[in-house]
């Protein structure tokens, strides 16, 4: 009888001690997929960090946002269709008007299934 408690309390430490071995290694392996996700967003910020320090970002950023140039560089403005349209009717004209003034379906229309 005293053995088959001391073998019946044997397993039942073992099983709790496997429980928990269990619990720590699922806690390992979450802890380390977050690790490995923030290793990433470091790599991902350390670039984006690299390429906003570089000099192609700032010339980049000059160019679109303040207007500058390099010495040498010449600026070529391309007009679009739409805003070449709009210099050419006055916005005085009566069919200018009337063209601003249809609903939208027909401007879709318009521009879906007649090509000029």
């Amino acid at each position: 009888m005293l053995i088959f408690c001391l073998v019946s309390w044997a397993l039942y430490v073992s099983s709790k001690q496997l429980a928990r071995n269990r619990r720590i290694e699922n806690e390992v392996s979450i802890l380390k997929q977050e690790a490995d996700k923030i290793r990433r967003e470091n790599e991902t910020l350390t670039e984006k960090v690299r390429y906003f320090a570089s000099n192609d970002f700032r010339e980049q950023e000059a160019k679109e946002k303040l207007g500058m140039k390099k010495t040498g560089e010449e600026v070529v403005v391309i007009k679009s269709r739409k805003a070449e349209e709009e210099q050419v009717v006055p916005q005085t004209a009566p069919a200018a008007s009337v063209q601003f003034q249809r609903p939208n379906y027909e401007k879709w229309w318009r521009i879906f299934f007649q090509a000029s």
